[in-house]
C-alpha cells in the first residue's frame, strides 16, 4: 500500500513543495517545486493551485503545510511541580499571559518538558492565534486544498533530520536553518526539542552582499550561544553538532567564522540521506521544511510535532467541556433546589398532620373540660374566658392577693366583734374585693354604736359612714346601714 503527501512551505517570498510517497518503511520524493513570490502578481493560491494542475502532484495525496515563522510563539517556562501538572492537563489560563495573543484565539500545546532541578521544570510550549489558522486554511482552501496537517517549521525541520540524519535522536545538538526573513534555532536531547527561537534578519537592501553575509554569519554565532545558555545555563560544548541548513551563498562565512569562535561540528542537513528520490531535479537542502512537512503526516511515529488543527479542535473541546461542567454544576445546583424544596414540602406536610392531630386533642381536652360549650371556635381563647370567669368568681371568696383577708375571715371578724348582749341583727351582708355592706337592726341606739366602735377597731376594716339610721315606730328597734371599706384600697 502507498500512501502519499504533499508539504506545503509557505514563505515571505517563497513556496517550496515537496511530493513523498511512502511504501512499508521506505520514503522516496515524487515531486520538488519551489518558486519565488515576490512579485505583487504572483499569487500564493495560483501557484499551489498549479502543483495539482500544472506540477503533477496528485490531488488525492495527503496535504501537510506549514504556519507562517512569525505566526508561532515558542515559550520556555519554568514551573514547580504543581505548575507542570496544571500546564499538562493543558489549561490555557496558566499560559495565555506567556504569549502575545488574546485567551479566545489562543491554540496552545505543550511539546515537551524536562527537569532542570529537583523543584524545577523546564516546559516548552507552542501557540498561534486562530486567525492565522485561518488565514492559512482559507489560502489553502482558495487553492482548492483541505490540509490534514499545519505545523511549525521548526517541527518540520527537526523530522527531516530525524529521519535523515538518526544520530540526533540520541544525542544534544542544535538545529538551525536560515532563510532571508528568520533564523530558527532550536536545541534537542534524547529526541526532544528542549527550545525554539525565531530571530528575525534584519533587511539592510542598501549595503553590499558580502556585508550582509557577515552580518547574518554574526549574527548566527551570537545566538547560537544565546540559545545554548538559555538552554542549559552554560557555555556552549564544543562536542555538540550542529545541524544547519542556509542559502548556499552565506554557507562559506558561517562555516568560516563558526569554525573560529563554536569550535563544534557543523553539519549540513541532507534531506536525501535516507529518503529516495525518483526526479533527477533535486533541490538544495531548502526543502528540508517541506519535505519534513510531509513525513510528519506519514510518519507520526517517528516524528514528533504540534497540528495546529488538532489543538485548535482540543482546545475548542476544552472551552465546550468548561461550558459543559458550567452547564453540570447548574444542574446540580438545580437538583438540590428540587430536593431542598420537596424535603421543605414534605417537613411542611408533617408540619400539618402534627398541627391536625393537636388540634383535635385540643378538642376533645375542651369537650371533656367543658361539656356544656356547644360551639367550638377558639378553643385556648374559650378556655382562657372560662378560667378568668373562674378566678374572678373564687377572688370573691378566696383572694390571691395575700394582704387581703378573705370574705370568710371578714365574716368571721364581723361575727365575734359584736357582742351577743346587744341583741344585733344583721338583715344582708355583702362582702366584695375592697368594701363590706352590713344591713342590720338592734335595740338602742346604744348598741347600734357600740357595735360601730367594735367594727372600727377591726385592723384590716375601716369604718366609712353610717347612711341610714331609722327607728321603727311599731316595735322601737333601730335600722341602719354601714359601709367598710379595706384599708389597703385606702392605701391606693
Amino acid at each position: 500500500m502507498v500512501k502519499r503527501c504533499i508539504g506545503i512551505d509557505i514563505g515571505q517570498s517563497y513556496i517550496r513543495a515537496v511530493q513523498i510517497a511512502r511504501r512499508a518503511d521506505q520514503f522516496c520524493i515524487e515531486k520538488i517545486f519551489s518558486t519565488q513570490t515576490r512579485r505583487s502578481t504572483d499569487s500564493q493560491p495560483n501557484v499551489i493551485r498549479s502543483l495539482i494542475d500544472e506540477q503533477g502532484f496528485d490531488r488525492h495525496a495527503e496535504v501537510a503545510v506549514s504556519m507562517p515563522r512569525d505566526a508561532v510563539f515558542f515559550r520556555d517556562i519554568e514551573a514547580d511541580q504543581a505548575g507542570l501538572e496544571k500546564i499538562l492537563e493543558q489549561n490555557i489560563s496558566s499560559l495565555e499571559y506567556n504569549f502575545p495573543i488574546e485567551t479566545d484565539e489562543l491554540i496552545t500545546q505543550i511539546y515537551s518538558y524536562r527537569q532542570i532541578s529537583d523543584k524545577k521544570y523546564s516546559v516548552l510550549a507552542v501557540a498561534a492565534s486562530k486567525d492565522s489558522l485561518r488565514q492559512t486554511l482559507q489560502l489553502l482552501d482558495t487553492a482548492r486544498m483541505q490540509p490534514k496537517l499545519v505545523e511549525a517549521a521548526a517541527f518540520a525541520l527537526y523530522s527531516t533530520v530525524a529521519i535523515n540524519h538518526p544520530e540526533i535522536t540520541t544525542s544534544t545538538a542544535v538545529l538551525a536553518y536560515i532563510d532571508e526573513s528568520y533564523l530558527t534555532l532550536a536545541i534537542t536531547q534524547d529526541n526532544k526539542i528542549l527550545i525554539v527561537r525565531n530571530i528575525p534578519i534584519p533587511s539592510r537592501s542598501d549595503e553590499d552582499t558580502d556585508s550582509i553575509r557577515e552580518q547574518v554569519a554574526q549574527l548566527f554565532v551570537y545566538e547560537v550561544r544565546n540559545t545554548w545558555r538559555k538552554a542549559f545555563a552554560c557555555e556552549l560544548d564544543k562536542y555538540c553538532d550542529i545541524y544547519l541548513t542556509a542559502p548556499e551563498d552565506i554557507l562559506d562565512n558561517i562555516y568560516a567564522l563558526a569554525g573560529e569562535n563554536l569550535y563544534s561540528r557543523i553539519v549540513t542537513i541532507n534531506p536525501y540521506a535516507n529518503v529516495q528520490c525518483s526526479t533527477d531535479n533535486k533541490a538544495t537542502s531548502a526543502i528540508s521544511i517541506a519535505e519534513g512537512l510531509a513525513l510528519r503526516s506519514l510518519a507520526p511515529e517517528q516524528t514528533k510535532g504540534i497540528n495546529f488543527l488538532k489543538a485548535d479542535q482540543a482546545n475548542t473541546e476544552s472551552a465546550f467541556n468548561l461550558k459543559r461542567e458550567l452547564a453540570i454544576c447548574a444542574l446540580l445546583a438545580v437538583a438540590i433546589i428540587v430536593v431542598w424544596l420537596i424535603g421543605l414540602f414534605t417537613r411542611l406536610s408533617y408540619l400539618e398532620k402534627d398541627y391536625a392531630g393537636i388540634k383535635a386533642e385540643m378538642n376533645n381536652v375542651f369537650l371533656q373540660t367543658l361539656p356544656e360549650e356547644e360551639n367550638i371556635v377558639n378553643p385556648l381563647a374559650q378556655l382562657q374566658n372560662k378560667l378568668d370567669s373562674f378566678r374572678k368568681d373564687h377572688g370573691l371568696f378566696a383572694s390571691f392577693n395575700s394582704a387581703n383577708l378573705r370574705p370568710l375571715q371578714i365574716l368571721h371578724s364581723i361575727s365575734t366583734n359584736i357582742p351577743s348582749d346587744t341583741n344585733l341583727k344583721v338583715d344582708d351582708l355583702l362582702i366584695t374585693s375592697d368594701s363590706v355592706r352590713i344591713t342590720g337592726s338592734c335595740d338602742s341606739f346604744e348598741s347600734m354604736h357600740q357595735c360601730q366602735r367594735l367594727l372600727q377597731e377591726m385592723p384590716s376594716l375601716t369604718l366609712v359612714d353610717v347612711p341610714d339610721i331609722q327607728r321603727e315606730p311599731k316595735t322601737g328597734r333601730i335600722h341602719f346601714t354601714i359601709l367598710l371599706t379595706s384599708k389597703n384600697t385606702e392605701n391606693k
